[in-house]
């Protein structure tokens, strides 16, 4: 599937500057609303398009950004508002495995509207995350912040690693795999270093009362 796509991105690239930048959005449009879609593999082709034939890198990476951002928003708020809706959806439940909802719970009471920002970079369950924080009904201040932080940070990185991987199938797939090994390292870390500080924070209050 991702040696069609992009063919067709570099189709598109040749024809149209506008359209070049609608693709992309979609592109990253899809990554969330149909996970099945390669759209990892096709911001890091993104990258490498634009530092090859001089793109404006600014607006590109804006194009998935946003794409990302406001599908992610939209999965949001649609479990936030319309709970029902997205629990007997048949296209939600085939591609969105639900069952993992209450294990999220238990992740969302422990580090709140944190875990969205470190469950984007985890394969298979970003998605999963921004709807059961909807469900979950988390604010909507702190969690629209969180998901565009996460949004900026994921797409930003792999659309850097495209100046590197180029056009070769192979190094992105490898790029891909490396990306989230060091991801999960890093969000191992940064989860360890909260717990930390929180319960640090926890017990300076004890001791002040």
């Amino acid at each position: 599937m991702e040696r069609q796509v992009l063919i067709i991105v570099k189709s598109i690239v040749d024809k149209s500057l506008i359209g070049t930048y609608f693709f992309f959005f979609l592109n990253s449009c899809l990554q969330i609303l149909f996970p099945p879609y390669p759209g990892d593999t096709i911001t890091i082709f993104q990258g490498y398009l634009t530092y090859r034939m001089g793109f404006n890198k600014y607006l590109m990476l804006l194009s998935t950004i946003s794409g990302s951002f406001l599908s992610s928003m939209f999965l949001y708020y649609l479990s936030y508002v319309k709970l029902d809706i997205v629990l007997n959806n048949r296209f939600i439940i085939k591609f969105f495995n639900l069952d993992k909802i209450h294990k999220l719970e238990e992740l969302f009471k422990k580090y709140g509207v944190f875990f969205i920002l470190i469950n984007k970079f985890i394969p298979g369950l970003g998605s999963l995350t921004f709807i059961a924080a909807g469900i979950l009904k988390l604010p909507l201040i702190p969690a629209t912040i969180s998901i565009l932080l996460a949004n900026i940070l994921h797409n930003t990185m792999l659309f850097s690693a495209g100046a590197l991987t180029g056009d070769n199938m192979e190094i992105i797939k490898a790029s891909i795999k490396e990306y989230y090994r060091l991801i999960v390292g890093i969000t191992v870390i940064i989860s360890l270093l909260y717990l930390l500080v929180r319960n640090r924070i926890k017990l300076y209050r004890r001791s002040v009362k």
